[in-house]
């Protein structure tokens, strides 16, 4: 059993001596440095790739509208957008002839900069009055004057957005009490003058 036992430790030992160590760190720093290497250039890439996103955001606190916007640091075009038919169906004559005008487009959005699209209609009539309250559109987008065209998918649920409230910074609050307050005056003004008028 013994001998058994030396034999083994003399083949290990055999084996780890004739085994090239700085011949397998090395082959390993080198594979470390190419993924290294792999992971900075991808990296690179997707910040200078353009980046859209579309949303929705309500105007004039119920106008509901898309929001188209480049995200990304190098400006883009959009090359085609294909709005839900379904939903596009129950907006007027015009601005569902506008929506389908964009399947095939060229409209260039540079960065930090957004295109809003209104769909003519208040976002408490799609939640009350539209059977369909989904809309789902499809979108292509490239670098300007590059072939590689990018393809993504967006859906908004207006039924979601049912329980929110809009809220309404203290510049539209402040707005919206000199427009009350504009009207007001212009009434007293009104009556002024017709009373001026009937006394005269």
């Amino acid at each position: 059993m013994e001998q058994l036992l030396e034999r083994l430790v003399v083949a290990l030992e055999r084996h780890y001596t004739c085994f090239p160590w700085d011949t397998f760190i090395s082959a390993l720093l080198l594979i470390c440095s190419w993924i290294t290497i792999f992971l900075l250039l991808k990296e690179r890439c997707e910040k200078i790739r353009p980046y859209m996103q579309i949303s929705f955001e309500l105007i004039r606190s119920s106008l509901a509208c898309i929001v188209i916007r480049n995200v990304g640091t190098v400006p883009l075009e959009i090359k085609s957008l294909i709005f839900d038919e379904e939903f596009i169906g129950q907006l007027n004559a015009e601005k569902q002839e506008a929506l389908k005008s964009k399947v095939s487009t060229n409209i260039c959005v540079f960065p930090e900069q957004k295109w809003v699209i209104s769909l003519d209609v208040n976002v408490f009539n799609i939640i009350k009055d539209f059977k369909k309250k989904k809309i789902s559109i499809d979108y292509k987008y490239t670098k300007i004057r590059k072939s590689r065209v990018y393809t993504e998918k967006v859906e908004i649920n207006f039924l979601e957005y049912k329980s929110f409230l809009n809220y309404i910074s203290k510049e539209d609050e402040l707005k919206r009490s000199v427009v009350d307050l504009k009207i007001a005056i212009d009434n007293l003004d009104k009556d002024v003058r017709i009373s001026n008028a009937n006394r005269g």
